[in-house]
């Protein structure tokens, strides 16, 4: 069988330079911001910050920059402050005044100058004798370089809760509303139930937690991915490391001990964290209803349960349209039922103004 944009190296068939293998019968061509794409391989060799954003995991996507990255009118993906980047110039084109850190190696503003409470901009540090008549109060955000806390998340100062709203105050070490309702509190932020709650209010999909890349805008999906204490969404294992959900019975030892792989196999009761298949086969959740058959009985793609269903299985989620999915897709980032339901509800309320307030 021949396949496109192969040749013999080493005498066996292998992709040329600068093409991806995919299968046994593909070599894809790099891809562009935008361009539809299968592997992240595709896209980084036509951009090497860009990735390929997967409408539903293991199925084609397009070229996108992760969060993080800003694109430029030229389609290039940039780092912005907090960022991985390589050079000066990469950092310094999306945000002035800021450099390629060689200790960290991200986006950092430059010496005499601090990144702004949306880390959006790079601001001049003002010195104790450029402004001699400043006081500085105990509790502000200047004294304490803070960043927006959403609710429910813990807060060291009621400044940290009002830089993301007004109307919000630390309370006993959480963010809570001055003014409480049953739709937005502490206790009922408005997102899924099966989504991590970024610091600063934005909601992402329970797959990018502890996956060693940071999908939350302040980092905070792989900040709190502490040893023994790992974020409900994602697996801890039992040596105490965290890892992405995603990777659970994905028949590799991804933990250091095996632990994610302990109850993957038939005869037992698969991990709660994982997709059983009528066969008792376990596998990684985000492969139910995902347009590939995984289950060696494809008990994970029938037909009547992923296009339209009354009752979805337990610990899955139903779209509008009565689609059944794995809570994989829960804002994403991309339309995974095809009505974008999914992508609703990704971002923490804001409190209602208390009255004479």
């Amino acid at each position: 069988m021949k396949v496109p944009n192969s040749m013999c190296i080493n005498g066996s068939c292998q992709c040329k330079s600068n093409f991806v293998q995919i299968r046994r019968d593909k070599c894809l061509a790099p891809a562009k911001m935008d361009d539809y794409c299968l592997k992240d391989e595709q896209c980084t060799l036509g951009g090497k910050y860009t990735r390929c954003k997967f409408i539903i995991p293991r199925v084609y996507g397009k070229c996108r920059c992760p969060l993080g990255y800003v694109v430029t009118d030229d389609k290039q993906c940039l780092p912005s402050i907090g960022s991985k980047c390589e050079l000066n110039s990469e950092c310094s084109k999306i945000t002035p005044n800021s450099i390629c850190s060689k200790t960290t190696g991200q986006c950092e503003c430059d010496v005499d100058y601090k990144a702004s409470d949306d880390r959006s901009k790079c601001e001049l540090i003002f010195k104790p004798s450029e402004t001699p008549n400043d006081i500085i109060e105990e509790d502000s955000s200047s004294a304490l370089d803070l960043g927006p806390v959403s609710l429910g998340k813990r807060c060291r100062s009621s400044i940290e809760c009002q830089i993301r709203d007004p109307y919000s105050a630390c309370i006993n070490g959480i963010c809570e509303c001055l003014s409480r309702t049953s739709k937005c509190n502490s206790f009922n932020p408005g997102c899924h139930n099966d989504t991590f709650q970024c610091r600063s209010g934005q909601c992402i999909s329970w797959y990018f937690v502890c996956d060693k890349t940071k999908n939350c805008e302040d980092g905070s999906d792989e900040d709190e991915c502490e040893p023994f204490k790992c974020p409900r969404e994602a697996f801890q294992c039992d040596d105490g490391s965290c890892l992405s959900r995603s990777a659970v019975c994905n028949g590799r030892w991804e933990c250091p001990d095996g632990s994610d792989e302990a109850r993957c196999y038939k005869g037992i009761p698969c991990d709660k964290k994982s997709f059983r298949c009528k066969s008792g086969q376990c596998l990684p959740q985000y492969t139910f209803c995902n347009a590939v058959t995984d289950c060696l009985d494809g008990s994970d793609e029938i037909q009547s349960v992923c296009e339209y269903s009354t009752k979805c299985p337990k610990g899955m989620f139903q779209c509008e349209n009565k689609k059944c999915r794995s809570t994989a897709i829960l804002c994403s980032g991309v339309d995974g039922c095809g009505d974008n339901s999914d992508e609703e509800r990704c971002e923490v309320c804001y409190c209602e103004k208390p009255p004479n307030y």
